[in-house]
């Protein structure tokens, strides 16, 4: 088995200064934006991947704008959208099942900025019956809630109620455009729009 360790910013940005010149043209991409993308890319993974990726869609974003320069605001811009396009991917990936607790967690969110397990399984269930889907069992609800907050789409702590027991408060941690698209994504999948 082979292991290769990830790329650190300096080697992530010699790399990419060198895609940067075949695929853009001389002055195309303002100082500071091919060593922000590869901070970026070596925070999160250290994959060259990312960043060449992270600066085409930056190009798209300047491009599309009129600009003909890739400048800092082009490339924060497709960070935010390459992060939601990653939510996106992971969530339509998922069962209906996950998907159906998520839309209930949506459809709660703008109400109450926190919220417990009981009260998302409340609208879960009236989902299924929207859907006809079996409803799954409030521990199983439970364990997708732990995969959500894994993900990063919602903030969830298990507290305790005392005699009653433990339930998690659940509060969504996502920007309110990747919300958004969620939302119609999700509608969409389970065919509720």
């Amino acid at each position: 088995e082979i292991i290769f360790p990830p790329y650190n910013a300096l080697q992530i940005q010699d790399i990419l200064k060198k895609r940067a010149v075949q695929a853009f043209q001389e002055g195309a991409i303002q100082a500071g934006v091919i060593e922000k993308c590869s901070a970026y890319a070596a925070r999160e993974h250290g994959d060259v991947r990312r960043a060449i990726d992270l600066l085409r869609v930056a190009g798209e974003v300047a491009e599309r704008s009129g600009s003909t320069t890739i400048n800092l605001s082009h490339l924060d811009e497709a960070e935010r959208k390459v992060e939601a396009d990653k939510i996106i991917d992971a969530v339509t990936n998922q069962p209906k099942q996950f998907q159906c607790v998520l839309y209930a967690i949506l459809l709660i969110a703008p109400k109450n900025k926190n919220f417990f397990t009981g009260e998302i399984y409340e609208v879960y269930q009236t989902i299924c019956k929207q859907t006809r889907f079996n409803v799954l069992t409030q521990r199983r609800i439970s364990d997708i809630l732990a995969e959500l907050d894994m993900l990063g789409i919602i903030n969830a702590k298990i507290i305790s109620k005392g005699r009653y027991g433990r339930t998690r408060e659940v509060a969504l941690s996502c920007d309110q455009n990747i919300i958004i698209k969620l939302k119609e994504v999700l509608e969409k999948s389970l065919q509720l729009s």
